[in-house]
């Protein structure tokens, strides 16, 4: 695998995508902000559902 196709490859991994909504809707629930907390578990469900998992 060449170097270009290995850095593309890091950037469109969906694990970093998936990480960074889990951890913004741990951290809106902590802070008791129920509508950033909703919208982070729907972009999440949105996410699985597109099929791009």
């Amino acid at each position: 695998m060449t170097r270009g196709r290995r850095a593309r490859a890091a950037f469109t991994d969906p694990l970093l995508a998936v990480a960074a909504l889990a951890l913004l809707a741990v951290a809106a629930a902590a802070l008791q902000a129920t509508v950033l907390c909703w919208a982070s578990v729907g972009a999440l469900a949105g996410f699985a559902l597109s099929g791009s998992v």
